[in-house]
């Protein structure tokens, strides 16, 4: 179209229709729609089987605390543990139980999520909190049902005197453990201390004569059952979420 001696322009956008080659139009347009769903669905698929693992451990050891009173390697363990004691092996048990203590572990927790928020990261905030702080809630909800006594094979450096299943010493460094997967990067070998933390944390409380093996071993599954089960949980809100924007 002419306007004097002036030639109006093509939109943009139509010249570049015009040049788009003909095997791109024949190509079908990529399905969004359908892709986080899937990819959420894959990843919650993969947590059920170590859910349902950690929650078998815990009923079994908890089975066994109710319908026996212990688990058959409580005693022989711990005397066991205890056959090997050194001054040096006491003072690094110590260290392991002062630190992994309900105080150093909430102050972990309450740090960790304020960074989340800080960052932006609101939903991964969240979850934490419910994970940890829900999984040292459930500790003193089953330490008051089982009701179950401390060891009492030796005089320990650090007595105990509140119930013993399951430890809450080992409940709350492997939730926070188990937390830390989850919103710290994959491929981040830090993260990789956390896990050995918790399990040298359960060791010093068999060390020191204040749990049982099977405390231990309740404490560690049920903590990773209830993380991996918040995660689940939100999860699968989280997917119904998206895909009813999406609709």
């Amino acid at each position: 179209m002419r306007r004097g001696n002036i030639t109006a322009p093509l939109p943009l956008s139509a010249g570049l229709l015009r040049k788009q080659p003909a095997y791109l139009s024949a190509m079908p347009a990529p399905d969004f729609s359908s892709a986080a769903p899937t990819i959420s669905f894959v990843s919650s698929r993969r947590l059920w089987l170590p859910a349902a693992l950690a929650w078998g451990v815990f009923g079994t050891m908890a089975a066994l605390v109710f319908g026996h009173g212990r688990a058959p390697f409580d005693a022989p363990l711990l005397l066991a543990l205890h056959r090997y004691a050194t001054p040096g092996l006491d003072r690094l048990a110590l260290f392991f139980t002062v630190v992994g203590n309900t105080g150093p572990m909430i102050t972990a927790g309450v740090l960790t999520t304020a960074a989340l928020a800080y960052l932006g990261r609101r939903r991964d905030a969240w979850l934490f909190a419910l994970g940890v702080g829900g999984s040292m809630l459930l500790t003193q909800v089953v330490k008051h049902v089982a009701t179950r006594p401390r060891p009492a094979l030796w005089v320990s450096l650090r007595p105990e005197h509140t119930f013993s299943f399951p430890s809450g010493h080992a409940m709350d460094t492997a939730a926070v453990a188990a937390a830390l997967f989850f919103v710290l990067p994959r491929h981040r070998r830090l993260w990789v201390l956390a896990p050995l933390f918790a399990l040298s944390v359960g060791w010093a409380r068999m060390y020191l004569g204040v749990h049982f093996p099977s405390d231990v071993l309740a404490g560690w599954s049920s903590a990773v059952g209830w993380v991996l089960l918040v995660q689940l949980i939100a999860s699968k809100a989280f997917t119904s979420a998206d895909e009813s924007k999406l609709a």
